[in-house]
């Protein structure tokens, strides 16, 4: 049971009265705390303090517990502060490893993979020094977990295993039935859901048969989870239909937003667009509210996704704020920490390093004739990716036959080669537009018309005039044609940053575009080409 975020008034107010309160009412204040968070179910027993008690074990265990308070009503940067100020005083202590995986936890809920990886690493290099597998398991668990926080289940799926093994042999239920859950993530990540759906049925059955009902509805939705991507819908979406409603009664916030995004999938996937909206706004608000940017920009997907045949307009405003916390969530640091921490593990550091400097000094003799090869080559590919451009952005112009204003009797040929041309030039700037807009990621229709100095009304009627298809429509097609070029000319880039780079927020929208268009798959294309 997750503790009610109606005590967080109390608990705020007494920490804050913790905090300038000396002598023996300091000691009172820390001793209400803690009956707060055993009342919490936080402690198994009551800790109490007495005037003997020294001043930092008191600091130390308030802030710690306020921590692991905070975390469990996913207040999380609240969290992450008060843990932050109890780990200098517990260092060298029995507390210290606890510590140091709640800030992993922590900073994995914010996103901060960096800090993540960091005190997950200090985690694990006390849990291995002690010999128990119980606590080798926990912090190998939470490694796995941030590794496929940051997209990379193929590095989670070695620390998962081992972190199972760990657990098996020290004969943990609980503690496995955490580890096979994880598990299915990491096999549904890499897209093998018949072994996910396993590994959550087993950690289904392994928390039924304990009473931890709670916990076993966390398991349905990752069973769920699994059956979505089996394409099995409905069935995936009667499974969140059992777990929400429990979900709700223990008060676990982050468990009940990711099963709300699943079943806002489970319904844009069986084509109820109006009915996932707003399932996924209730999931984005839990996590705004959470500060869980990684689970929040699965919402805002699922909200630009399912708005875009409802409202186009709200669509671009969520695929706006999807970006923003897309860059947000990874950086170069990030990911040179991560494979750092990964090579650590296992031995492979000094190799890498050995390998990079090799490298770094056969780049140091290449000569200047290959040098200006290089050169040639790059010239010769700009210009062809210049020719490419011209041709696929006149393709765009010649898609629709502009006839539509030269059918009338009393229109000379002259006149009708007048309108021609003005019509062209009218959707050579609009191609021109949609390209910069697609250069600073504001696809809007609004901004568009706005830069051609007409409302967006009169922006589409004139297009639907012209070409007999929708803005919105024609601006789909000005983004293909771009991505047909990009795919074109650039071999080394791939589907999902082609498709990044024209506006789409995922490969798997792009590509099922780019084939009702060209009646073939941005792969099939590329092949093709070559």
């Amino acid at each position: 049971m997750v503790p009610s975020m109606s005590g967080a008034e109390d608990v705020a107010a007494l920490l804050q009265k913790f905090e300038t309160a000396t002598g023996q009412d300091r000691v009172a204040v820390a001793n209400s705390l803690m009956a707060t968070f055993a009342e919490a179910k936080l402690t198994d027993d009551v800790v109490v303090f007495n005037d003997t008690t020294p001043a930092d074990t008191i600091t130390q265990q308030v802030n710690y517990w306020a921590g692991e308070y905070y975390y469990a009503t996913a207040d999380y940067a609240a969290s992450r502060a008060h843990a932050e100020q109890a780990l200098p005083l517990c260092r060298a202590t029995t507390v210290e490893a606890d510590c140091l995986n709640l800030l992993a936890l922590v900073c994995f809920r914010q996103a901060d993979y960096n800090a993540a990886a960091d005190y997950a690493r200090q985690c694990y290099a006390l849990d291995e020094k002690s010999g128990d597998p119980d606590l080798m398991s926990a912090s190998l668990n939470t490694i796995a977990g941030i590794y496929l926080g940051a997209n990379r289940p193929q590095e989670a799926e070695k620390y998962i295993l081992k972190a199972i093994a760990q657990a098996q042999q020290a004969d943990n239920s609980v503690r496995l039935a955490v580890l096979q859950g994880t598990a299915s993530e990491v096999y549904h990540a890499m897209l093998d859901d018949e072994k996910s759906l396993r590994y959550a049925m087993l950690a289904h059955k392994t928390d039924s048969t304990g009473g931890r009902m709670d916990r076993a509805a966390v398991r349905l939705v990752q069973i769920a989870s699994a059956l979505i991507g089996l394409h099995r819908y409905s069935e995936a979406e009667a499974t969140l239909g059992r777990a929400i409603p429990v979900l709700r009664e223990s008060n676990d916030s982050h468990s009940l937003g990711i099963a709300l995004n699943k079943l806002g999938k489970a319904l844009l996937s069986q084509e109820r667009d109006a009915e996932a909206v707003p399932v996924f706004r209730e999931a984005a608000a839990l996590f705004v509210r959470m500060g869980d940017v990684g689970n929040e920009l699965h919402a805002r997907r699922g909200l630009y996704e399912s708005l875009w045949t409802i409202n186009p307009d709200s669509a671009h405003i969520e695929l706006n704020r999807f970006d923003l916390l897309k860059d947000s969530l990874y950086s170069h640091a990030t990911a040179e920490s991560l494979s750092r921490f990964n090579a650590e593990f296992d031995n492979e550091w000094l190799r890498q390093e050995n390998a990079r400097h090799h490298s770094l000094l056969n780049i140091l003799f290449i000569g200047g004739g290959v040098l200006i090869a290089i050169t040639g080559v790059l010239l010769w590919w700009y210009r062809r990716r210049s020719r490419m451009r011209v041709a696929a952005l006149q393709a765009i112009v010649d898609a629709y036959q502009i006839e539509r204003h030269t059918t009338a009797d009393n229109v000379t040929e002259n006149d009708k080669d007048s309108i021609v041309a003005a019509d062209r030039e009218f959707l050579d700037n609009v191609v021109a537009h949609v390209r910069d807009a697609m250069g600073k990621g504001d696809l809007l229709l609004e901004t568009l018309a706005s830069s051609l100095c007409i409302t967006r009304g009169h922006l589409n009627r004139r297009i639907k005039e012209i070409t007999g298809v929708t803005a919105q429509q024609f601006v789909l097609r000005i983004r293909l044609e771009q991505a047909r070029a990009i795919l074109h000319d650039e071999p080394s880039a791939t589907v999902a940053d082609v498709a990044f780079r024209c506006g789409f927020e995922d490969a798997a929208g792009f590509s099922r575009a780019f084939k009702r268009t060209f009646n073939q798959t941005p792969t099939q294309f590329r092949q093709q080409q070559i």
